[in-house]
């Protein structure tokens, strides 16, 4: 059976060919060079680094996204990267699913909603989904779960886009990490809950960066 990010890639290349033929006709696509297909091929930490903000406007990025992760962290855990040009929301897996659980609860959409505002200009925001768990159970078992609750919030994200909710133009990429990047040992319980997590990072996109070097970013 295909992986998701096949599955991904797949319909992105059919995308793709579907918006060139459509922009085809008088139109222009806004930013050619940015799409899901070329984020799909690069690994998480180069990922993370594009695309890459210009000198000359990374200082207005910076204070956009600090302001933007400010107005955040009422609800979330949320910190920077990328010399604070990234931002990072956390959600502990366990406001999101039952123990073991791989489908979300009934509750999750009061902590997954607040993040939908920020996605509907498909290029202000690239998107990393990125999924972890703590050291419990084989590496097998850790490494399904892992997957498993990252098709769930790719699903739901999916939803939110048949909605109307989220642009369907938005770059969403999604990584499976298993228990590889604890945030802290898995020496308690507590340590363990706060491993078991799930980041959204959002990296500037072509629109945020445009806006940044014309000192337009508000």
């Amino acid at each position: 059976m295909p992986s998701l990010q096949k599955i991904i890639f797949m319909v992105s290349a059919l995308t793709i060919a579907f918006c060139q033929s459509v922009y085809g006709q008088g139109e222009t696509v806004p930013y050619p060079d940015y799409n899901e297909e070329t984020f799909m091929d690069m690994e998480f930490e180069p990922n993370i680094l594009s695309p890459a903000v210009p000198a000359s406007a990374s200082r207005d990025v910076v204070s956009y996204m600090k302001k933007v992760a400010m107005g955040l962290k009422d609800k979330y855990t949320v910190d920077l990267t990328r010399n604070d040009e990234v931002f990072i929301v956390t959600v502990p897996t366990d406001d999101l699913f039952n123990p073991n659980d791989t489908l979300l609860a009934s509750f999750s959409n009061r902590y997954l909603t607040p993040l939908v505002p920020l996605m509907k200009d498909p290029y202000m925001y690239k998107i990393l989904l990125v999924v972890h768990t703590d050291d419990t159970g084989s590496e097998s078992y850790r490494e399904m779960l892992s997957m498993e609750r990252m098709n769930s919030v790719y699903d739901w994200l999916m939803d939110e886009i048949d909605k109307g909710a989220i642009s369907e133009d938005l770059v969403i990429i999604p990584f499976s990490m298993g228990s590889t990047s604890p945030l802290v040992t898995n020496d308690t319980r507590a340590h363990r809950r706060e491993n078991r997590r799930i980041e959204f990072y959002f990296i500037p996109g072509p629109k945020m960066i445009e806006l940044a070097k014309n000192h337009n970013l508000k």
